[in-house]
């Protein structure tokens, strides 16, 4: 029963079908020699001139290393909800952990840093009570 709608659309099948030969690098004469079908057969299904759910179809993803789904839907189906699900968790918890280490690595460097003003302070200081030793003792002199 057509009531207008078609479960796939042959154009964005078409679409994908092409791009999946680009993105292999591959020339419709490649693809059609890999199939054992002529250029023309192979260059018909990319223009819509033949039916596209065949077993040339199915062939082309094999050829493409990709699933007929992804071939037909043009995009990699998701597996399972909770497989995707601890992936991301899994690569989030890389990104934490990666993003502590670098916390951690710029604290390090900050009490480095601050280790080192301490003592360049505590060096003006002795300085500055050593001017200021000199400068009672010249002001003790001049009154005598």
């Amino acid at each position: 029963m057509d009531n207008g709608h078609t479960l796939l659309d042959e154009s964005t099948m078409r679409e994908n079908l092409r791009k999946a030969r680009i993105s292999r690098g591959l020339t419709q004469a490649q693809v059609a020699d890999i199939l054992e079908i002529s250029v023309t057969a192979y260059q018909k299904m990319e223009q819509g001139k033949t039916r596209l759910i065949n077993e040339n179809y199915l062939r082309c993803a094999g050829t493409f290393g990709i699933s007929a789904s992804e071939l037909v839907n043009g995009y990699k189906p998701v597996r399972d909800a909770s497989a995707t699900i601890a992936d991301m968790e899994q690569s989030y918890n890389e990104k934490i952990r990666e993003k502590d280490q670098d916390y951690i690595e710029a604290i390090q460097l900050r009490e480095t840093e601050i280790g080192r003003l301490k003592e360049i302070i505590k060096d003006k200081e002795q300085i500055i009570s050593t001017q200021a030793l000199l400068i009672n003792q010249l002001m003790k002199n001049n009154k005598d």
